[in-house]
């Protein structure tokens, strides 16, 4: 009897079997349509589909006001005194803030 190589009996027996896991390897992985990337695709779909719905709700908040702003003369400085700070001539604004870090000049006087 001849001997043979181990690896080759192994290979010869088997050779459907590593040409399927081969190819599963391929497909699953290390292809460019793997599995892989598309879970990774399908995360980047949702988060993008999460971000279209944000920025429609954006719009619709905006289209709303500014339909406001057209009908509305008044709501024109009701926003310019809330967003901007903005004042009549005979008005005074105090801002009142929970910031509790101190000025430079806090700091000076403390020295």
């Amino acid at each position: 009897m001849s001997r043979t190589n181990p690896f080759y009996t192994f290979v010869s027996h088997n050779k459907y079997w590593i040409v399927l896991i081969v190819g599963m390897l391929i497909v699953g992985v290390l292809d460019e349509n793997s599995f892989y990337q598309r879970v990774k695709n399908n995360i980047q779909i949702s988060e993008l589909k999460s971000q279209i719905s944000n920025y429609n709700e954006r719009y619709e908040k905006d289209e709303a006001q500014l339909k406001e702003l057209r009908r509305n003369a008044k709501a024109i400085t009701k926003i310019a005194r809330e967003r901007y700070f903005m004042k009549a001539d005979d008005e005074d604004i105090f801002v009142l803030s929970d910031d509790l870090t101190p000025t430079t000049e806090e700091n000076e006087t403390a020295k």
